[in-house]
């Protein structure tokens, strides 16, 4: 999961005004995540000011998403640039925090046995999860848009009329269509959820596994709840976070 925690350090140099929000962090954190101005270079620099990895914000929503080359230590500062130009440009200073300092929600399956029961819900059919971290999850109906891969970004809907779509699109314009119609089945487990879904016209079901970060934001993990890189089309394999949009 990637997040970050949040110091008081922030700069900001010429009259524009730059926004930079950045999420918490922690030591298993694969990639940056967070909101900035339309358009700008996302930088990760270390203390010595030695760039880690680089992206950019979205230029419909200002969404980022930064995949990081090694995992930070606890403690360890970071430097999260949201750049115009050489002199336009805003940071934060990061902290990253030990990952035994945040509930693994998926792990704690003795706390009650009825809070992590197996619930079912399809498109039609809805239920809720109240999770150990404070997460109250309904079945996912809504829009839940992807951050920005390359000028990627993937807009999945859950609808109790119209089932699980999926939409691609480069630099905000539709490029494919990637799930159509398909009737779904949540099996949730607290914040992990196996979503099975048959796309209209076919027999064979697929399967998908999310974890919600809060009510309004998942990533994509696999079968044993960690988060993976995964292909959208014609988009470059990356880790994606989704948050919900209406």
């Amino acid at each position: 999961m990637a997040l970050f925690a949040l110091l008081f350090g922030a700069k900001a140099v010429s009259a524009n005004s730059l926004t930079l929000n950045v999420d918490n962090v922690y030591t298993n954190s694969t990639s940056i995540t967070g909101d900035a101005t339309k358009g700008v270079s996302v930088i990760v620099r270390d203390t010595n000011k030695k760039v880690l990895a680089q992206s950019t914000a979205d230029s419909v929503n200002g969404k980022f998403q930064v995949s990081l080359p090694n995992q930070l230590k606890a403690n360890q500062k970071v430097y999260v640039y949201a750049r115009q130009s050489s002199n336009s440009y805003f940071y934060r200073i990061i902290t990253v925090k030990p990952v035994n300092s945040k509930v693994n929600v998926a792990d704690k399956t003795t706390a009650n046995k009825n809070s992590n029961a197996k619930k079912t819900a399809t498109s039609s059919n809805k239920t809720t999860n109240t999770t150990n971290n404070g997460i109250k999850v309904n079945t996912p109906t809504g829009t839940w848009k992807s951050g920005a891969n390359a000028g990627y970004t993937v807009v999945t809907k859950f609808s109790q009329n119209t089932g699980l779509n999926q939409y691609l699109y480069y630099n905000g314009k539709f490029v494919k269509k990637l799930i159509n119609y398909a009737k779904y089945d949540v099996d949730a487990n607290g914040s992990f959820w196996k979503i099975t879904y048959t796309q209209r016209g076919q027999k064979k079901a697929q399967t998908m596994y999310i974890r919600f970060t809060s009510n309004k934001s998942f990533w994509i993990v696999n079968s044993k709840n960690k988060a993976t890189k995964v292909k959208f089309g014609n988009a470059p394999v990356h880790y994606y976070r989704f948050a919900l949009q209406k």
